[in-house]
């Protein structure tokens, strides 16, 4: 006796297999587009790769896996992709309604600096560089904050209300912190540690001077 199909069960099963047919096409092309703009530096089709970033990043990150790449390229270039985006909006926002996080890891291991409710209050010994990063951004009118963790960061933006944020991180804290002012429609730029731990972490502080000064 044969069983008949219910047509509304027919419909459903065929959009299914639509749908995971577009899903699978747009992370092959999403995929295809990262590499390639790591490989370049050349962003073709931004919001289309950010979409798949976003929506698809596990998916893409296992097509990366399945042909032997290394799958933090997608982090890489998500990230990239997001500062280019804010850039313009960024440096077009007013100085003071900026702020710029340093994470503490990158203090000096004998820093003397205590913790306050504002974070960490550097009293510019001159035992690493957030001294003077600190004052160089200070001096072009940003507010410089060096926080222990994401829970300052939230509960800082919250009390001073920015507009623009420079947060600088391990890759982890950065898509975290980019995808949060993303939430909260804020400017978000990230640069990631050089080396990421819990103490005496490593920045390119050329790249982060060059972009407070490039971002005016």
């Amino acid at each position: 006796m044969a069983f008949e199909t219910d047509p509304i069960f027919a419909i459903i099963g065929v959009s299914v297999v639509y749908a995971v047919i577009i899903l699978l096409v747009i992370a092959v092309l999403g995929s295809l587009l990262i590499a390639y703009s790591f490989r370049t530096e050349r962003f073709i089709f931004p919001n289309f790769m950010l979409f798949s970033i976003t929506i698809l990043e596990n998916l893409v990150k296992a097509l990366f896996r399945l042909v032997g790449a290394d799958d933090g390229i997608v982090d890489d270039v998500g990230i990239a992709l997001r500062n280019k985006i804010s850039f313009k909006k960024f440096r077009n926002t007013p100085v003071d309604k900026r702020m710029i996080f340093l994470p503490q890891c990158l203090r000096a291991i004998d820093c003397p600096s205590k913790l306050s409710p504002e974070g960490m209050k550097c009293i510019n010994c001159g035992s690493c560089e957030i001294g003077n990063a600190r004052k160089c951004a200070e001096a072009l009118g940003y507010r410089v904050f060096i926080v222990p963790g994401s829970s300052f960061i939230k509960r800082l933006v919250r009390k001073h209300k920015p507009t623009a944020i420079l947060g600088v991180g391990c890759m982890t804290e950065v898509k975290a912190g980019l995808e949060m002012c993303q939430k909260l429609n804020l400017y978000g730029i990230g640069l990631v540690l050089d080396r990421a731990g819990c103490v005496s972490t490593l920045l390119n502080w050329d790249e982060f001077y060059e972009f407070i000064e490039a971002a005016g």
